[in-house]
């Protein structure tokens, strides 16, 4: 549950910016939502300095969404919610879409300055892998 929340109503953007600090942590989020995904675009351009296309993602059924999160899509009757997670080397980039009832989950991931979705981070993960592997075994 939300225990504290801030909302920054962002109208001439399309969007709305809610932070929201959740129980028992430190951790502060801050989600961006719209009913278009081209503003959520917009928003992951203003929070990041880098453009995505969704042209190449994927979207997953998402059973396990945070309640917060749908507390704030349901708060703001927005079909998307955008937020970014940062380890401190990396960041991730996590786009929510509601259709009715159902929830559906994309992202991309930060390798050296560039975003790649999360299908390619895949790809990039399992290559690396199997060159360790090749390498071990010579």
């Amino acid at each position: 549950m939300m225990e504290n929340s801030m909302v920054t109503v962002k109208e001439q953007k399309g969007y709305v910016e809610e932070v929201i600090i959740l129980d028992g942590r430190q951790d502060m989020l801050k989600y961006s939502l719209s009913n278009s995904l081209e503003d959520i675009k917009i928003a992951i351009y203003e929070r990041t300095g880098h453009t995505v296309s969704f042209d190449d993602t994927s979207w997953k059924i998402n059973s396990q969404l945070s309640i917060n999160a749908k507390q704030l899509m349901n708060k703001h009757h927005a079909d998307y919610s955008m937020t970014v997670l940062s380890n401190g080397k990396r960041r991730k980039i996590i786009i929510n879409m509601r259709h009715g009832d159902i929830w559906f989950i994309t992202g991309f991931e930060e390798i050296k300055g560039s975003f790649y979705t999360w299908e390619q981070m895949f790809i990039y993960r399992t290559v690396k892998r199997l060159v360790r592997i090749f390498k071990a075994d010579e």
